[in-house]
């Protein structure tokens, strides 16, 4: 290093040195673009055959992915007819009138009638008034028992009868406070007290059933106790 030093130490020297430097650069430079020229002529050859090869690859790789992976086309359904409805007639009645000829809704069928129950026989009643002779080879029936008015003892007196099947027959006047007593004798199917007419006691215009007939207890009183309010 000290001789390049003591070389260069004159002005002179230098210049001489920084001229060489500059020429010895410019022929570098000649040379490296001579270079870079030819080897980039190649280089681009190879480069467009590089190019042309990746094109040629890809292109080919794009097709066959393509084909690869578009599906294959199913096959279309094909639609079963349906049976066609068959239409069904509906009978609609009409009526034809001097209206136009419209058609009239359906008449409805009258009711039926009621039947009309058969009337049944009324029940017998006597067919006349009562018949106060009786027989002398019967003895007469009686009816008796408590007599009573408000919860009290029927006066001494008071007025009692006997009804068949409603009619009025004989009365008679009780003999003694709290008690009565009215014969009667059966008689012919003619009169109100025949054989079973229903036996009713009277006071002041009042039936009070017993719920005997005639006959029913033949020779035997009928006791039933008369209680009015």
């Amino acid at each position: 290093m000290n001789w390049l030093q003591s070389f260069f130490s004159t002005p002179a020297r230098q210049a001489m040195g920084w001229t060489g430097l500059g020429i010895l650069g410019i022929v570098f430079a000649a040379l490296g673009v001579w270079l870079l020229t030819d080897d980039g002529g190649s280089g681009g050859t190879v480069v467009a055959e590089r190019d042309n090869e990746t094109a040629t690859a890809t292109a080919s790789a794009t097709a066959t992915q393509t084909r690869t992976s578009t599906p294959a086309p199913s096959p279309t359904a094909t639609a079963t007819p349906s049976p066609s409805p068959t239409a069904t007639a509906t009978a609609t009645a009409r009526q034809t009138g001097g209206g136009g000829g419209a058609a009239n809704p359906p008449q409805q069928a009258a009711p039926e009638p009621t039947a009309t129950p058969t009337p049944t026989a009324p029940a017998a009643v006597a067919g006349g008034e009562y018949c106060p002779n009786v027989s002398s080879s019967s003895p007469p029936n009686s009816v008796f028992g408590l007599f009573t008015i408000g919860g009290v003892d029927a006066p001494e007196g008071t007025e009692v009868g006997l009804a068949f099947d409603g009619v009025l027959g004989p009365v008679r006047a009780t003999k003694a406070a709290g008690g009565y007593r009215v014969d009667y004798g059966a008689a012919p199917e003619m009169c109100a007290n025949r054989v079973g007419s229903a036996i009713s006691v009277y006071h002041n215009g009042v039936l009070y059933p017993t719920g005997r007939t005639v006959g029913d207890s033949p020779g035997a009183p009928v006791v039933f106790n008369l209680a009015v309010p």
